[in-house]
């Protein structure tokens, strides 16, 4: 019983890493990888249960070290994460898989006291409570522990972490949780309470930093818009400077009639390039709106990027002003970014749409991009080398757009990425 059960044990150990590790990037070649280092696996825990079943206490510790060293290696091997992570995670199955197996010991105990029960009925309920725990941990722990849709293990929190595990193991090695079938329940059940205690410490303090996470992310994106508030005023006032300048010219242009043939039409020739830049004033019904789009139009026309616009932007009254300019100004700059990596004057066009769409408010901003894109939570990974200072733009986006019950979706197709809102319209 000792050998087969520790073969069900040492098989769930390596288990247990799929499970806290599935729903991370695969490396290349997954499939191949998996089979092959899932053999390794196998024949690894029935050698470790075979081994087990002797008498020989300190080559067991050495033997216990070459187990984690390798279920580490393991994960490193088939998926596409940091060692940090591999880490981390390797902690959570570790914790997880004592708790079951201690469960599972402390349960038969108490029912052979009242049914005794067969080498078999033992081994099928250990194998039964360890399918039951890591779908229930799947449901749960494994998709709580991300982090927006990844793990980020800092030096701290993996620290943090090792003291819990290393102090988890501590407990896990006393004769007490050894040796549960021949020792007083009352004097082992502190312990396993403890270890109980040990794992919900882990998880808050999983909790603890991703709230403190959470937070400097949010200090920073009330940073970048305190910063797009302000250059939506110093925009405003340049748009009314532009707006001035032009009604001006109106009375110059008058007083050119007066000049001779020769002085008009080299005036005139002065005041066209002068005035050209009206063109790009846009007019939506939206006076925010307005601003943003003539700037950023104003910036396009001197690297040779179009902005087409067909909008009615009236049906956008019902957003904050600052919301409005943050939106569309983060938009607008992406897009902008994205067309000034062509060339050809063809894809150096942005195409911005509003207009309502039965009692919906339907944006939609479409340009060319060069590469494809990769999804993360619903949201472009940014292409920029740090991306814990980037990449903001569209959380702030999302979160905008969600502040008014609205839809945000971005898709990709025939080279052209594009960004839509859904609003609802209360009438």
């Amino acid at each position: 019983m000792l050998q087969i059960g520790s073969a069900i044990c040492e098989i769930a150990l390596w288990l247990g890493g799929i499970i806290f590790l599935h729903r991370e990037e695969k490396r290349k070649n997954f499939s191949v990888r998996i089979w092959i280092s899932s053999i390794i696996a196998l024949v690894l825990s029935i050698v470790l249960s075979i081994y087990y079943g002797g008498d020989f206490p300190f080559p067991k510790i050495v033997l216990q070290i070459f187990s984690t060293i390798a279920l580490i290696g393991y994960m490193l091997w088939n998926w596409k994460v940091t060692p940090s992570v591999a880490i981390y995670n390797f902690i959570w199955t570790r914790i997880v898989w004592w708790l079951i197996i201690e469960t599972w010991q402390f349960a038969t105990v108490i029912l052979e006291r009242v049914v005794p029960l067969s080498v078999h009925g033992k081994c099928i309920s250990l194998v039964v409570l360890f399918m039951f725990s890591y779908a229930l941990c799947d449901r749960t722990i494994c998709r709580w522990i991300p982090e927006n849709g990844q793990k980020r293990i800092g030096p701290r929190k993996l620290t943090a972490a090792i003291l819990i595990c290393v102090i988890f193991e501590l407990l896990a090695y006393r004769p007490e949780l050894l040796n549960v079938e021949e020792t007083n329940l009352l004097n082992a059940f502190p312990l396993f309470l403890l270890q109980w205690i040990s794992a919900i410490v882990l998880y808050l303090q999983n909790e603890l930093f991703r709230k403190s996470s959470m937070k400097q992310e949010l200090e920073l994106v009330n940073l970048l818009l305190e910063k797009e508030h302000e250059q939506y005023r110093l925009s405003k006032e340049n748009i009314a400077i532009i707006n001035q300048k032009c009604h001006d010219l109106k009375h110059q242009i008058r007083a050119v009639r007066k000049v001779t043939e020769e002085e008009r039409d080299q005036y005139l020739r002065e005041v066209e390039e002068s005035i050209s830049i009206y063109e790009s004033i846009v007019q939506t019904g939206n006076e925010v709106l307005d601003t943003i789009l003539t700037e950023k139009s104003l910036y396009c026309r001197e690297r040779g990027i179009t902005i087409s616009c067909v909008a009615d932007g009236k049906l956008l009254q019902f957003i904050n002003p600052m919301d409005l300019y943050s939106l569309f100004g983060n938009a607008l700059d992406n897009s902008i970014e994205a067309v000034e990596q062509f060339e050809e004057e063809e894809k150096r066009q942005i195409d911005v749409l509003i207009h309502r769409q039965q009692n919906f408010l339907m944006v939609n901003i479409i340009n060319p991009v060069k590469d494809v894109l990769v999804m993360e939570n619903e949201i472009p990974i940014t292409t920029k080398r740090d991306r814990n200072l980037h990449g903001f733009g569209l959380r702030s986006m999302k979160y905008i757009v969600k502040k008014y019950d609205g839809f945000f979706n971005i898709t990709q197709e025939d080279g052209c990425f594009s960004l839509k809102f859904l609003f609802p319209i209360r009438e």
